[in-house]
């Protein structure tokens, strides 16, 4: 898919336009405080995410005029074509066609990636952060996803609480088995999915990087046995500590190189290379499995590559043949095979 036209009103500080784009690399270059990290977060809504920073709806008002009415608006071609159009108030009310569509039905339809400059922790932080991506790729390849997901988190503390009151903790158990059989079923077909696509990274990174997903749990082959032999084998733990031990919450995606892990062996700027790749790759998984091209959203990725990683990044991005918006505040050493656009104060022109 591809975004042909869009048009925003009342959007953070984003001046009231109507823009055209063309298929193929985007670069929005500009100061820090410009807007162009707006521009993509419009995208991100448009294509049925929220905020970027989990902020409040209302924070996505104008900044001058938080009075005003906020508007946004996208047509889309390639795969079918469609015109989205959400309307910020309380709440984000998207509509496809003049009809209410909910994120979960849109996100498939236009599939969207996007890379923030945190997301260098995908390699050096915490576990949490590696389960947000397998849980964003999961929500686009399995509709029904984020419900699922949302339904574990809430048993799960519902057992948790049971667990700190003292009281029986069967009935949680019985709502958590299914929920982690599916939800670990879900992200092992994502992460066999993310390491294929690793290998059309073209030299972004060297071969052989590894990624795997370890479980929270004893490792059973028949994921729903494997939820409750692990339940029972840490009831102790699980009873000392007042938490649950055992199942999704507890999984990560191991990153090795060889037989290390990469955040042990990789300097900062290969560990962006590793990260960058691993989007890369959940946006392969989109292409093969859903029959759609993704949309990237970039948020100065070139920062910390040095200039043979920029040149990497960008022939392959190129090769994918997708529609890419990438942000930056200097000038991008290598020539950009694409359009290049000021932004500044919320405006937003063609170079």
């Amino acid at each position: 898919m591809k975004i042909t036209l869009t048009q925003w009103e009342g959007f953070r500080n984003l001046k009231p336009r109507r823009l055209e784009w063309a298929e193929g690399l985007h670069l929005l270059l500009g100061p820090n405080g410009s807007g162009k990290t707006n521009i993509l977060e419009a995208f991100h809504v448009l294509t049925g995410w929220g905020s970027l920073k989990g902020e409040r709806v209302l924070d996505l008002k104008s900044w001058s005029d938080p009075g005003r009415g906020t508007f946004l608006a996208a047509w889309f071609t390639g795969e079918e074509e469609l015109e989205v159009k959400a309307g910020i108030g309380s709440r984000v009310i998207t509509k496809k066609g003049g009809s209410s569509i909910q994120s979960s039905q849109l996100r498939p339809l236009v599939p969207s990636l996007i890379f923030l400059p945190n997301d260098l922790s995908l390699v050096e932080g915490s576990p949490a952060t590696r389960r947000r991506l397998l849980d964003r790729l999961c929500a686009l390849l399995f509709p029904v996803y984020a419900l699922r997901l949302h339904e574990y988190g809430r048993a799960l503390r519902q057992r948790n609480a049971a667990l700190r009151q003292g009281k029986n903790l069967a009935a949680t158990a019985k709502v958590l088995a299914p929920l982690a059989a599916w939800i670990w079923a879900c992200r092992l077909a994502a992460a066999d999915l993310i390491r294929n696509g690793l290998s059309e990274a073209g030299g972004l990174m060297p071969p052989g990087i590894t990624v795997e997903l370890k479980r929270g749990s004893r490792g059973f082959e028949d994921l729903l046995l494997d939820f409750w032999e692990s339940l029972k084998a840490f009831q102790n733990q699980e009873r000392a500590t007042g938490v649950c031990p055992v199942g999704p919450q507890r999984d990560d995606l191991v990153i090795r190189y060889g037989e290390r892990e990469v955040v042990r062996c990789f300097s900062r700027g290969y560990r962006r290379r590793v990260a960058v790749s691993l989007l890369l790759s959940s946006g392969w998984a989109v292409e093969r499995k859903m029959r759609r091209k993704p949309v990237l959203l970039l948020d100065e990725v070139m920062a910390e590559l040095d200039h043979e990683g920029r040149e990497k990044l960008i022939s392959v991005l190129l090769k994918t043949g997708w529609q890419v918006f990438a942000t930056t505040a200097e000038a991008c050493t290598p020539e950009w095979p694409g359009r290049t656009w000021s932004v500044n104060a919320g405006r937003i022109e063609e170079r």
